[in-house]
C-alpha cells in the first residue's frame, strides 16, 4: 500500500508533464496540467503519511535510520541526511500546487512558464525520481522508470525542435 501510493503519484508526474508538451489547447493543457500536477503532489503526501504510520510507526529517527540504510546500501556512503532532499521534494511539489491556487501567482507563472522557479521544480524533481526509481531501485521497477523518463524527454525535445525559433525559417 504504501509503494502504491508513490508510484500512483509518480503516474500522475508524468502524466502531467506529457500534458505540458502534447496538448495543444492552452486552456485545456493548462487545466488538466494542474489536476495531475496536483494530484501527484496529493499522492505523494499521502505515501509519506502512510510511511511514518504503516513502516515507521511515527517515529521520525526511525525513517532517517532507513533512509541512511538504503543509501549506504546503494551507494557505500553514510549519509544521514538524504531524508531531507525528500521532504524539500515534497515541500517543493507542495508550494508549487498552491502557486495554483494563487491568482496572482498563476498569471506571474503562465508569463514566465520557463523562469528559474519552474527550471527548478522540475530539474530538482526529476533529480529525486531518477535517483529514487533508477539509482535505488531494481528490477523492472527500474527499467519501467527508465523508459517512461526516456519518453519524457523524447516529447521534451520533440515539441522544442517544433517550436518556432526567431533565426529559423518556417
Amino acid at each position: 500500500m504504501v509503494n502504491l501510493t508513490i508510484w500512483i503519484s509518480l503516474v500522475f508526474y508524468a502524466s502531467a508533464v506529457a500534458v505540458s508538451f502534447l496538448v495543444l489547447d492552452d486552456r485545456k493543457r493548462r487545466k488538466t496540467y494542474r489536476i495531475l500536477w496536483c494530484l501527484g503532489c496529493i499522492f505523494a503526501l499521502i505515501h509519506v503519511l502512510f510511511a511514518f504510520h504503516f513502516v515507521h510507526h511515527w517515529d521520525h529517527q526511525a525513517a532517517v535510520k532507513h533512509t541512511l540504510i538504503e543509501t549506504e546500501r546503494v551507494t557505500g556512503i553514510h549519509f544521514e541526511y538524504g531524508i531531507y532532499f525528500n521532504y524539500l521534494f515534497l515541500l517543493v511539489w507542495t508550494m508549487d500546487c498552491l502557486h495554483f491556487h494563487n491568482r496572482r501567482l498563476e498569471l506571474a507563472r503562465e508569463k514566465n512558464l520557463r523562469g528559474i522557479w519552474g527550471w527548478f521544480v522540475h530539474l530538482y524533481m526529476l533529480l529525486i525520481i531518477f535517483s529514487a526509481t533508477i539509482v535505488f531501485e531494481e528490477g523492472l521497477i527500474r527499467y519501467i522508470s527508465l523508459v517512461v523518463l526516456s519518453l519524457l524527454a523524447l516529447i521534451y525535445f520533440r515539441y522544442h525542435s517544433r517550436q518556432v525559433h526567431p533565426f529559423r525559417k518556417g
